[in-house]
């Protein structure tokens, strides 16, 4: 399972939009943050698959957002915008 953290509800709706032929989900841990939630086939993996690790940096840039953390169940990562 792979998280993206954000602080803004319309940031994580805009990623959502990227990540259209994934399946994901939105959750609100509290009323400061939401979390973009993305099952992966491969549970243990410590790196993003390509695809979706450019289209995270894609929605990034369109945002102007410099940083955000993702988390895999074997990793935490930092991506930024290019």
């Amino acid at each position: 399972m792979l998280r993206i953290e954000s602080e803004s509800r319309w940031d994580a709706l805009a990623l959502t939009c990227k990540l259209a032929r994934y399946h994901w989900f939105l959750v609100e841990p509290d009323s400061e943050h939401w979390d973009v939630y993305v099952p992966l086939a491969d549970e243990r993996c410590d790196e993003l698959p390509r695809d979706l690790h450019e289209r995270i940096v894609d929605w990034l840039n369109e945002r102007e957002i410099n940083e955000v953390a993702v988390h895999t169940e074997a990793a935490d990562l930092t991506l930024t915008r290019t």
